[in-house]
């Protein structure tokens, strides 16, 4: 939520959500189908640069 990742290098003041883990698993049915639900990411705190995504 505070846009923090678990990363060692990643040392940004916000709290890391403890249940996100950064990856995820999907499940299908007999007949193969599936869903999958995401979150929309937010804005970073930072101006963009020429290297920043």
């Amino acid at each position: 939520a505070g846009g923090r990742y678990r990363h060692k290098k990643d040392t940004y003041l916000a709290p890391i959500d403890p249940n996100f883990g950064g990856c995820g698993r999907t499940l299908t049915d007999e007949n193969g189908y599936y869903y999958f639900r995401t979150v929309k990411p937010g804005a970073y705190p930072w101006r963009n640069w020429v290297n920043n995504w």
